[in-house]
């Protein structure tokens, strides 16, 4: 509507596919129960289905591992084994024990971040000097089609209202999607963090490794912490990025993101005022801040979502603007665009810029519900967190949604601090809503041989942040060269990001009525 507060309708919660047996890579090993044998890897020509071929002298091998859903009934005549597409990523001379790549989500695939990411960034290449790659789907999903077996499909999430009305078709669907995979010999239960951690080892054992570096990025950083506590022999050093360490069960939670958003988006305030330019082009931003958050009530602007659709009036309060602003920072785009954002939101009625568009929607809708008005996670996603969290899933703050795909809390040690001598590189970033800085310091409280890097201006896994990630490759490699010592972190203080100037024209403000 026009005026007031936009009724817009409630949450849709979609399921995208459930892959129960796939035809190009598992089929064949995925229609019948695990067999009891030991973890076997098994070659496979390195087709589309494993992506596209990396350049510059790098070399895939590609195949699956088969291991059991439920390693207390390995053999469990009533449920399918578990599949999980591997691949190796090396290259010519490279000597040292190889690196596991673990990425974030939770269920992230390994496979894509590594070609899509990884491999793109300086700490990839340098990685692949000394170390190959491997890269495996976590168990229960893959983006391609028939790659993984089981895959328990895709939760496509649209929030439209607020929490309690955006939930309600979401659980409706999970509860629908547990039934019919239990019904076909898949448990969600059997697809939780601690379950995935052992996939680790049963890949390396495969594969004839015996020791191996562990790169956890963002939730693979817990995935990482639980694989040094389980098997510590294995693991000569570690890399974590963004790190979620498993006592940290607030991770994710609406208070705690928007909390963290709204301090980043403070420090990137008082980075503009210390900057000269940004002050001359913006003036004193914290006049425009305090105006969007003076408490004299909702901001009320208008705005076009598309050229084709009408003008709304929506309103929002300003507070939740600055928490869905600091969790955006992240992206380096967004955060040179803060200064611009507020100013536009603070002084003009109708909002023209494209990010202050989506911050304002984002916040209309609720904070809670992060930043995007669609939200594609693989079904996995809210398994582990079911699993990993004694209070539930996130976006329904409860255990409702875990109820529904039947998946309790793990226990004690999903939230266990872990206590490790095994050298471990800890990196932070400052524009981090997700994992603040301060987990990683909760977490080298308990690893008696952490050594720290903080990049306090780059944004959610610094070393995939086009800013830092230069710096990062060069200490990330340090590390490896000589994990007993701190690696020297100087180059962090010539990662400075700038901000975009003001918009100067604006087009026409719709009439007015």
């Amino acid at each position: 509507m026009s005026r007031g507060r936009e009724n817009v309708r409630a949450a849709g919660a979609v399921l995208a596919g459930v892959a129960l047996a796939g035809v190009n890579v598992a089929s064949a090993q995925a229609s019948k129960p695990f067999d009891g044998g030991p973890p076997r890897f098994a070659d496979l020509p390195c087709n589309s289905t494993f992506g596209t071929p990396p350049t510059g002298g790098i070399t895939m091998r590609c195949g699956t591992v088969t291991v059991p859903q439920n390693r207390a009934k390995p053999t469990d005549p009533h449920l399918l084994a578990v599949v999980l597409p591997v691949v190796v990523y090396s290259m010519a001379g490279a000597q040292g024990n190889p690196v596991v790549f673990l990425p974030g989500g939770p269920g992230e695939s390994s496979i894509d971040a590594a070609q899509r990411v990884l491999l793109e960034t300086p700490a990839g290449q340098t990685l692949l000097r000394d170390h190959a790659i491997i890269a495996f789907d976590r168990r229960g999903y893959s983006p391609v089609p028939d790659r993984a077996s089981p895959d328990l499909g895709t939760i496509v999430f649209e929030p439209r209202a607020r929490r309690e009305l955006a939930v309600k078709p979401l659980n409706d669907s999970l509860l629908r999607r547990g039934r019919e995979l239990r019904s076909h010999g898949v448990d969600p239960a059997n697809f939780t963090t601690l379950p995935a951690v052992e996939d680790i080892a049963d890949v390396a054992h495969a594969l004839g490794v015996k020791k191996l570096i562990l790169l956890g990025a963002s939730y693979g950083s817990r995935e990482s912490l639980h694989f040094m506590r389980r098997h510590p022999d294995m693991v000569e050093a570690s890399i974590l990025d963004g790190i979620a360490p498993p006592s940290a069960t607030q991770i994710l939670d609406s208070t705690y993101v928007a909390t963290a958003g709204r301090a980043i988006a403070a420090q990137v305030v008082n980075e503009c005022r210390s900057d000269s330019l940004c002050v001359a082009q913006y003036g004193d931003l914290a006049k425009w801040v305090a105006k969007l958050t003076d408490g004299t009530g909702a901001l009320r602007r208008t705005a076009q979502f598309g050229t084709s659709d009408p003008w709304h009036t929506i309103e929002v309060a300003g507070a939740s603007v600055l928490s869905v602003l600091g969790v955006a920072s992240s992206d380096e785009g967004m955060r040179a665009s803060v200064p611009r954002i507020i100013t536009e939101l603070a002084q003009d009625d109708t909002v023209h810029d494209e990010f202050a568009l989506r911050v304002f929607l984002a916040a209309a809708i609720d904070p809670s519900l992060q930043t995007a008005s669609r939200q594609t996670a693989p079904l996995v996603y809210y398994v582990a967190l079911c699993g990993d969290r004694p209070q539930g899933e996130p976006k329904a703050g409860n255990r409702m949604l875990c109820d529904a795909l039947g998946v309790p809390f793990t226990g004690p040690e999903a939230i266990d601090p872990v206590t490790s001598a095994i050298p471990t590189l800890l990196i932070s970033s400052g524009y981090d809503a997700q994992t603040p800085a301060a987990l990683a310091d909760e977490a080298a409280k308990t690893l008696s041989r952490a050594h720290r890097a903080h990049f306090a201006n780059a944004g959610h896994v610094a070393f995939a942040r086009p800013l830092a990630m230069a710096c990062a490759a060069l200490i990330m490699d340090s590390f490896l060269r000589n994990p007993q010592v701190d690696p020297p972190t100087s180059c962090i203080g010539r990662v400075t990001p700038a901000f975009l100037p003001p918009i100067d024209s604006r087009p026409v403000k719709p009439p007015t009525r």
